[in-house]
């Protein structure tokens, strides 16, 4: 378009750049650019085609034109959008560009369905991250819930053996206490050899009792000068001891894990043995073959710890006094597998197993009081 062909905005007074984005008054036939005009893009090549271009009218000659009969109409405040002033020419630019494009969202639905679809699908966006997270959680309680039921039925293996334990146990204290029973009775006669069998039967019998207290025992260690601090865990300082070990140890294989006798009477004295249960029988006898590797492992004091299993107190006093006599003997091999006790004089020596305080006369000869 050539200079003297440009149309001049009747708005700003301006030229109009792009010769195909204008309006015409239909009543005072000025022309206006969309800006000076109050039409924005999306109205002007949407619903302002055609005719209703052809039938637009500016600010002005709209405000000029004469009101209808609004008598019936009732009487609203101004926060209904009412315009309170007639005609716009004492309104600014910027304050008639924001009333048309008023004006225009308001003729225009398109904007607000799309705020609506946006708002949609923030809001599917969200649920789906909800199921999402609700899925994780559902699969983290199924996981939860499969280590409940496990852990609830090795407790329950637990009882169950401890209860057969127990039953055994009262069957042979309740011999125990018959053979007693009788021997209470025949004491009183001289030279009998009844008598001798009765005590034999008696010695038998806690040696069995003593074999079953020991089963029970299956799956126990004890760790001595293991360093004792107030107020610890012990679990915790069992399974970095396994650590150490090279043992991978996680608190769900503890049954329990807690510290025996008196406590030190004073700080920096002899720590506690430590008595530990698993709940696994392999994993005992794996920590057991990594102690034996590693024979001179320190704890955090600098002593020497020592892991071993867990004897009943009679096995523990005779096993004492096996390795006071191989001492004085300089046997060179004194052990325990199993709960039972084992001595050997040297390597391919007979092995001699110890059940009583009587076979250390039968493997030792006279032992030393």
């Amino acid at each position: 378009m050539s200079l003297q062909n440009r149309k001049i905005c009747g708005g700003c007074f301006e030229p109009i750049e792009d010769s195909r984005r204008w309006l015409a008054c239909h009543l005072c036939k000025e022309f206006f650019d969309l800006k000076c005009a109050g039409v924005t893009e999306r109205r002007f090549h949407g619903t302002l085609v055609g005719e209703r271009r052809d039938a637009w009218r500016c600010v002005t000659c709209v405000s000029k034109q004469p009101k209808r009969d609004n008598t019936e109409t009732p009487v609203r405040a101004a926060a209904d959008g009412v315009t309170m002033r007639r005609g716009a020419a004492t309104m600014s630019p910027s304050s008639l560009d924001a009333s048309m494009l008023e004006r225009d969202g308001q003729e225009n639905p398109n904007a607000t369905a799309l705020n609506i679809t946006m708002e949609v699908t923030d809001v599917q966006a969200l649920f789906l991250e909800i199921r999402q997270l609700r899925e994780e959680m559902r699969d983290e309680f199924r996981s939860v819930r499969a280590q409940i039921d496990t852990l609830i039925g090795r407790v329950s293996l637990c009882e169950r053996r401890v209860d057969a334990h127990n039953e055994r146990l009262g069957d042979i204290e309740r011999r125990l206490e018959a053979v007693e029973s009788r021997q209470a009775t025949i004491s009183s006669a001289p030279g009998s050899e009844t008598l001798t069998q009765m005590e034999r039967t008696i010695s038998e019998l806690k040696l069995e009792l003593n074999e079953r207290d020991q089963e029970a025992l299956v799956a126990d260690l004890e760790i001595g000068h293991l360093p004792e601090e107030k107020g610890e865990n012990v679990l915790h300082s069992v399974a970095v001891l396994a650590g150490r070990l090279g043992v991978a140890l996680d608190e769900r294989d503890v049954v329990f894990a807690e510290r025996v006798g008196a406590p030190p009477a004073e700080a920096g004295g002899r720590a506690r043995r430590v008595v530990v249960r698993l709940a696994r029988r392999h994993l005992r006898d794996e920590l057991l073959r990594a102690a034996r590797v590693r024979r001179g492992l320190a704890g955090e004091g600098g002593a020497r710890v020592f892991i071993n299993e867990r004897l009943t107190r009679s096995n523990r006093q005779l096993f004492h006094r096996v390795r006071e006599e191989c001492r004085r003997l300089q046997w060179r091999y004194s052990w325990t597998r199993r709960g039972r006790i084992f001595a050997r004089k040297s390597d391919g020596a007979q092995v001699f197993q110890l059940r009583s305080l009587g076979d250390l006369e039968r493997v030792f000869g006279s032992p030393s009081i």
